[in-house]
């Protein structure tokens, strides 16, 4: 019998074939959500990653700004040391006859070699003590005593009341001459102790930062835990499936294990040896004339002898940095008696920290997930990604020497040619001190790169001549009030503390003198050396402290900050207020050099020197941007770094890197050829 009815055929095939499309549409939707699982799993690494570097980021930047204010004080140190210092010359600039002109930098004060002197009566103290004589005037100063008269009778009238008055005028003119050559020391030895106190104040918050970076699991600028923040951040972007079925999550930190956890191997301190010379004006025994010795002495013995009766037996030349912690007077005598164990101790002069470049700070994550899928025959699936994240574009600070090589402990300079700024003196540390010659110690620093003069400049030293010689009048116009005076520093005195002022600058509770305070920030705002080799925030306070909460013992309390220089924590002060910022030292600077000076930074906008890609997807440097600004913050606007919205940028960015780049053993890290090599804190999973 032949069936002829075939309808239903087709259904049958249907239903068989049904099954096997069915088959492939659930494994392409159980790939697709794999796979949409997979990306997500990866995204979400990444972003945590990039959160943990971005905090990285933030603590860089701090200790990135602190670290330029270290320079900064040892700028004020210096400048301090070869203007005020010598201000007595004849040939100072800013002088009783200074010139009326902005020198050439082929101009040389006294050499190369100036001796502290003040001697004179710019300095409320010497006018306290004499009023009339300047002990200063030249380098080397032989004054003979007034002749005794002899040969007359005591019959002559006057004769005994004329070598009285002789006897008693020498007398008088000798106390003088020794006193004159103790403030002298005492005054060098008071720059000195200012430029060590002020920078071991920043030196503990720079610590303190790195310190709580250096943990594996590293601290923010609120004190509160890097790898919660990272964990947050992952879970948050996770799917529902992903966020049931994570098994794993690791963070690590790049400079939270091994070697690189050391702060001193992260971040090696700049341990240098300033000299500063004063002039020791004694009398000369037999005849008591007053005199310097104009050669360049010896280095001193390490001993000084103590208490007053060493005033009068004071050793000349040289005030260093291995034997000032010997020094002992009344006046200076707290301030000394926290240098021990040199040069070990925090209180040993610094430029501040150099970044090691072969510990590379990031951020990674690591991750594991188990998901389940409805139409998976095979079970669950297990997911893993890793990521990471680096912080870069910015700068903590030059290095002393200009190689590295991988092992090295420190950058390395084997003579000043080797040197980032060459006229820095010598460094602490076996491996790279330029010199042992003491005269090319004498406190000094670059203004820009390739400056071979500092402030031996004649146009360094007189770079604000107009308006100081306007506002400091020499001599004083009042024969009681100086222009200057010590006890404008006197708060800085004692157990160092700077955190009770928040200000080593000069101030005074009159404002009379606050000009003495106004050319200080002059001479330690930004030059181009700084802009160069700095991430310099101009608007330290409004990003870093305003916006900051201050979680108990975060390292910037309210009672733990440090500002910016020209800040001060006593708003009564002149022309400061805890806001103060570098915007305003460059303002400050801009209105007291000359405008013929070129190497400072006279817009803020200048200082934002640091990598800003050219576009969403090329990490190229776009020079349009290089230190311009399109938009700056107001007001209205929240505080963000560099004080710039649409424009440059100052400080580290993030951008995420691969496993492949990490672990590469060609890194060009430590200058110059051959210097290259693998990382010191590559990740370990």
């Amino acid at each position: 019998m032949i069936l002829k009815n075939q309808k239903g055929q087709m259904a049958v095939f249907i239903a068989l074939f049904f099954q096997v499309l069915f088959v492939f549409f659930a494994m392409a939707i159980n790939v697709g959500l794999v796979v949409h699982d997979k990306i997500n799993l990866q995204n979400a690494v990444d972003l945590a990653a990039y959160y943990g570097a971005a905090k990285q980021a933030e603590v860089l930047n701090q200790i990135a700004h602190i670290n330029y204010q270290m320079r900064q004080n040892y700028k004020l140190f210096a400048w301090r040391y070869r203007v005020l210092g010598t201000l007595g010359l004849n040939t100072h600039p800013y002088g009783f006859f200074g010139v009326n002109s902005l020198l050439p930098d082929s101009f040389h004060l006294a050499g190369d070699k100036p001796s502290v002197c003040v001697a004179h009566p710019a300095w409320q103290e010497y006018l306290d003590l004499d009023g009339i004589s300047n002990f200063c005037r030249e380098p080397i100063l032989d004054l003979p005593n007034i002749v005794p008269a002899t040969g007359g009778a005591n019959f002559i009238p006057g004769y005994s009341n004329l070598v009285n008055y002789t006897i008693t005028a020498n007398n008088q003119f000798a106390r003088i001459c020794r006193e004159s050559g103790i403030l002298n020391w005492m005054f060098a030895a008071r720059l000195l102790a200012h430029y060590r106190v002020d920078g071991l104040m920043r030196k503990n918050k720079i610590l303190r930062l790195a310190q709580n970076l250096t943990q594996p699991d590293p601290l923010d600028l609120r004190n509160e835990s890097i790898e919660a923040g990272v964990r947050k951040t992952f879970e948050n972007n996770l799917t529902n499936s992903n966020i049931a079925g994570v098994s794993q999550f690791q963070y690590f930190n790049s400079v939270g294990q091994g070697s690189c956890a050391n702060v001193a191997t992260l971040l090696p301190e700049i341990k240098i040896n300033p000299v500063i010379m004063f002039a020791d004006i004694k009398t000369i025994p037999g005849n008591n004339d007053c005199r310097i010795d104009g050669g360049v002495p010896n280095r001193p013995a390490p001993n000084r002898p103590a208490g007053p009766s060493g005033l009068t037996n004071l050793p000349s030349g040289f005030i260093e940095e291995a034997t000032l912690r010997n020094i002992y007077l009344p006046q200076v005598q707290e301030l000394m008696a926290h240098w021990s164990g040199e040069p070990n101790t925090d209180m040993h002069s610094s430029i501040g920290y150099e970044k090691n470049p072969w510990c590379m700070i990031y951020s990674g994550v690591r991750a594991t997930t188990t998901v389940r899928k409805p139409f998976s025959p095979a079970g669950p699936v297990v997911l893993e990604a890793r990521g990471f994240a680096q912080p870069f574009g910015g700068r903590i600070g030059p290095w002393y020497g200009r190689t590295w090589p991988q092992g090295s402990p420190n950058s390395i300079a084997g003579s000043r040619t080797e040197m980032v700024d060459p006229l820095l003196p010598s460094r602490d540390v076996p491996s790279g001190g330029p010199s042992t010659d003491p005269t090319q110690d004498i406190a000094n620093h670059s203004r820009y790169p390739g400056d071979a003069l500092g402030l031996s400049s004649g146009r360094a030293i007189n770079a604000m001549f107009e308006t100081f010689r306007s506002r400091i009048q020499l001599p004083p116009v009042n024969p009681q009030i100086a222009p200057m005076a010590w006890n404008t520093y006197n708060h800085l005195g004692g157990t160092p503390n700077l955190e009770n002022t928040g200000d080593s600058l000069a101030r005074d509770s009159s404002t009379k003198r606050a000009v003495q305070r106004d050319f200080e920030i002059a001479a330690l705002a930004p030059d181009v050396f700084d802009a160069l080799y700095y991430s310099i925030e101009p608007a330290y306070h409004a990003n870093y402290f305003s916006p900051l909460t201050t979680n108990n013992g975060a390292p910037f309390a309210d009672n733990q900050k440090i500002y910016d220089f020209g800040s001060s924590k006593d708003n009564g002060q002149p022309n400061s207020t805890p806001q103060f910022n570098v915007i305003n030292q460059i303002e400050r600077a801009r209105s007291l050099y000359h405008p013929q000076v070129e190497y400072i930074v006279k817009d803020w906008k200048n200082l934002l020197t640091s990598w800003h890609q050219a576009g969403a997807v090329n990490y190229g440097m776009d020079p349009a941007q290089f230190g311009r600004c399109e938009v700056e913050v107001t007001q209205s606007t929240y505080p963000t770094t560099g004080n710039c919205i649409q424009g440059g940028r100052t400080g580290y960015a993030v951008k995420n890197v691969s496993a492949d780049f990490l672990q590469s053993s060609d890194h060009e890290l430590g200058g110059g050829a051959g210097n290259s090599g693998p990382i010191l804190n590559p990740p370990n999973f």
